[in-house]
């Protein structure tokens, strides 16, 4: 089946604006570092660098018998790295497989979106939108188990419209550069306007 997206107008999403002239998909950018290859059976820590509160996380595995590498498994998000990772039982389970886990940690850059920059409710709810449409872009490899029943900002909160810039580590080339969302594909019927 071919989809293809609707004009919407402007040549990019950063040229839409809303009623008030304001950009309309919120732009964001996500810097992936380097995964760190996490030990089997050890507990995880993390450099004093990622204290600070508010950070998406990508698993990749790798192992010999992969037809492609850097696999990425599974996204999560935490504001408390260290604690997050003291009982994870799904992460556990993933690193206990054959091969080996990396562990990316995505830094988020909000720009001059205020509602979503700092701490508190506003900051929780965008990187939990964030991880949301990440899992429905990535889903076909993730071993994430919830927010598959619902879609992107679909939920009790009211979701946004995010022009979202994945910068840094590439995952062999399995990290979207750019996802922009929400946008409307259809499947278009053939043209009988054309005069022959």
């Amino acid at each position: 089946m071919t989809f293809k997206l609707v004009d919407q107008g402007p040549g990019d999403p950063s040229d839409i604006c809303n009623s008030q002239d304001k950009q309309l998909y919120k732009p964001v950018k996500i810097d992936w570092q380097v995964p760190i290859e996490l030990d089997k059976a050890e507990g995880i820590s993390f450099p004093d660098e990622y204290l600070e509160p508010g950070y998406l996380y990508a698993l990749v595995r790798n192992h010999g018998n992969a037809l492609v590498r850097d696999r990425i498994v599974y996204i999560g998000i935490t504001n408390n790295l260290h604690r997050r990772f003291q009982n994870h039982p799904k992460v556990d389970e993933i690193r206990k497989a054959r091969g080996s886990t990396g562990l990316s940690i995505g830094k988020i850059d909000f720009g001059s979106y205020r509602t979503a920059k700092g701490k508190g409710e506003g900051n929780k709810l965008a990187i939990e939108e964030l991880e949301h449409i990440l899992i429905w872009t990535l889903w076909k490899d993730l071993w994430n188990e919830k927010k598959w029943f619902t879609l992107p900002g679909m939920g009790t909160h009211r979701g946004r419209a995010w022009d979202i810039t994945n910068v840094g580590h590439k995952f062999s080339g399995r990290m979207p550069e750019r996802i922009v969302y929400p946008w409307i594909v259809i499947k278009p019927r053939r043209n009988r306007t054309v005069k022959a």
